[in-house]
């Protein structure tokens, strides 16, 4: 039987999610002021970054050198497929649907990659399930509130953007650092 969660166990994927949500603000404001829309070597080097971000992010969850280094060079890569895919798939699919599928795919990608970078203590499939809670979680929250990417007429000062990030985040970093405490009370 589960335990009740705990503020401590819920502190770090809400502080990984303050810290992304920061940057991606951060993104968003050099976005609108000097980056055209469609530019896609700002929009993979982007992706580099974001990724490099959640690898210090997941890494420090984790609380293991070890999970950090093998995700500092893992996932800087994955965020570079990923936002490389982006243009392709935004052009046959359209802009919305390429960043919900690319939102989806970071979430099973990190699961997966977050299990590699522990060591493998829980399987495979395991890890998977855990990807697409993240994913249909976050993915939903993300929905919620693409309105401020896709409808000019919605942008949002850069405080409700922060929120909005942070809301959108936070799903998929509880599901992947929640599971930690499952996989360590299992061992």
């Amino acid at each position: 039987m589960s335990k009740a969660l705990t503020t401590r166990e819920l502190s770090p994927a809400v502080t990984a999610s303050l810290l992304l949500a920061a940057l991606s603000t951060a993104g968003d404001w050099i976005w609108a002021r000097w980056i055209p829309d469609g530019a896609v070597l700002p929009g993979v080097i982007h992706g580099v970054l974001f990724f490099g971000a959640l690898a210090f992010a997941l890494g420090w969850a984790a609380r293991s050198r070890w999970a950090t280094t093998r995700l500092l060079w893992t996932l800087p890569a994955t965020g570079l497929l990923l936002a490389a895919g982006f243009y392709p798939l935004a052009y046959a699919v359209g802009y919305l649907t390429a960043l919900l599928l690319t939102w989806i795919a970071m979430w099973l990608a990190l699961a997966l990659l977050q299990r590699w970078a522990r060591g493998g203590h829980e399987t495979a499939l395991r890890a998977v399930g855990r990807g697409v809670i993240a994913a249909l979680g976050s993915g939903l929250a993300f929905w919620a509130v693409s309105a401020m990417w896709t409808q000019p007429a919605q942008q949002t000062g850069y405080g409700l953007r922060l929120l909005y990030w942070t809301f959108a985040l936070l799903p998929g970093f509880v599901a992947l650092l929640l599971a930690q405490r499952d996989t360590a009370s299992s061992r």
